[in-house]
């Protein structure tokens, strides 16, 4: 109840210095302190010290140190007969279903950081309960570059599966370790 009253006692109070009294406003307001609303003119000149971090120029022309002059030079990764991969691209695989298997075809660019390739299927019948594992078919890089043909097997009749193939490489120097990345992937095929 208290409250309720000294509500009503401030609040006209406070919207008695809220009006437009007859006194016109000063900017040093009516306490005599400095109004909180700061306005300077401009200056046209320009002022004598940068108002940025200039630094120091660089004693190298191009501003970027120079390079050693035993750098190797850059080699082309494939010939006429043998292209590089394509930019890391999924490259699309070619597929020949058979009852319960499925030929793969793709392209392998017989770089010597490749370990292996590995090969699978997966289906893309949504069926209830687990779904079954295909497993990896692995192969075997060729010495040459060229397509290689990976038969995977064990696949259910008349399901429709998409075929992938990764490729594992070997990892970054002073690692031990190898990287697999999706390299070809085909369209979704129906075995008979």
């Amino acid at each position: 109840m208290r409250r309720r009253w000294l509500g009503l006692l401030v609040t006209p109070l406070m919207l008695a210095g809220c009006g437009s009294g007859d006194k016109a406003s000063t900017a040093e307001g009516e306490s005599g302190g400095k109004s909180w609303v700061v306005v300077e003119t401009g200056n046209p000149t320009g002022s004598p010290t940068p108002s940025r971090f200039t630094g120091t120029r660089s004693p190298f022309p191009s501003g970027f140190l120079p390079l050693p002059t035993n750098t190797p030079k850059a080699t082309a990764t494939g010939t006429f007969t043998c292209p590089p991969v394509k930019g890391n691209v999924i490259n699309g695989a070619d597929v020949k279903a058979g009852a319960t298997s499925g030929a793969v075809t793709w392209y392998d660019p017989a770089t010597t950081d490749i370990v292996e390739y590995r090969v699978t299927a997966i289906s893309q019948d949504s069926k209830p309960g687990i779904q079954r594992d295909i497993g990896w078919t692995v192969v075997t890089p060729g010495a040459t570059c060229g397509y290689r043909t990976a038969t995977v097997t064990g696949l259910d009749r008349r399901t429709r599966y998409v075929f992938s193939v990764d490729m594992v490489t070997k990892g970054l120097e002073g690692s031990d370790g190898t990287v697999a990345k999706t390299v070809a992937r085909s369209g979704v095929v129906k075995t008979s």
